[in-house]
């Protein structure tokens, strides 16, 4: 397809990113068509949906996806098990298999594998998260293949994102959320938040931004008052379309 300015994307939709019977592991990759040799930076795009819903097909990813695809990065929108299909930490271990899916294909699609970031909201971002955080050590790798490589991403941006989950149901264990890996040796991220998030409180990020910090992690933070839970998703766009963009032109320079 062609952008007005010319541009051809090349599309695929549906890729398997690893053997086996679920319909959820599959993701659509956008990139451009005429980059000639050069290695591109790569984003993952992970969809909302509080786990138990949600789709790649959401227009705004799909959008986000060939845009992106337009400022020379390859894209990739991925599906993951939602908790309907199979329970916590499924949805972790099948967005880590993507990205080592993306880089066992590196070579194919042009992606250098030292420039990969990744953005989600609210769901999403929480899994954006735990790829840019989680180290192999912590047992969330699951069983999809592609082991030689790495799933820690070299960026990442959150919108919306919750960074703990209470502090008294069976899912709010801390080795599968971010405030469970407070440190200061983390890449590069940027936060996303509506002051008024009846979903995603304020305060919860305010405190998980604040830990990071005082650990010496590399975090921006982005706290926009008058928005709630669509903030750098449907809402605000105005401000943090050019946040994000900036952002991971900034490390991984497309």
């Amino acid at each position: 397809m062609r952008d007005p300015g010319s541009k051809t994307i090349t599309l695929a939709k549906d890729i398997r990113y690893r053997e086996g019977s679920s319909p959820a592991w599959v993701l659509d990759l956008a990139m451009p068509a005429d980059g000639g040799r050069q290695l591109r930076p790569a984003l993952v795009i992970v969809h909302g949906g509080g786990w138990s819903g949600g789709s790649k097909s959401d227009a705004v990813y799909q959008k986000m996806m060939m845009d992106y695809a337009l400022k020379g990065y390859v894209t990739i929108n991925v599906n993951y098990r939602l908790t309907g299909e199979a329970p916590f930490p499924a949805c972790i271990e099948d967005v880590k298999t993507a990205v080592r899916w993306l880089r066992a294909h590196a070579a194919k699609y042009q992606v250098d594998p030292a420039r990969i970031g990744s953005y989600g909201h609210s769901a999403g971002a929480h899994l954006a998260l735990m790829l840019a955080m989680v180290p192999k050590s912590a047992g969330l790798e699951g069983d999809g293949g592609w082991n030689d490589y790495s799933s820690q991403l070299n960026v990442v941006v959150a919108g919306a994102p919750p960074t703990e989950l209470g502090r008294d149901v069976p899912m709010a264990k801390t080795v599968w959320w971010p405030i469970g890996y407070i440190a200061a040796n983390h890449p590069p991220m940027l936060l996303i938040q509506g002051a008024d998030d009846p979903v995603v409180r304020a305060a919860r990020t305010d405190d998980f931004v604040q830990k990071m910090r005082q650990a010496g992690a590399p975090i921006e933070y982005l706290r926009i008052d008058g928005v709630g839970h669509g903030v750098a998703y449907a809402d605000k766009l105005d401000t943090t379309d050019p946040a994000i963009e900036n952002f991971l032109a900034k490390y991984l320079k497309p």
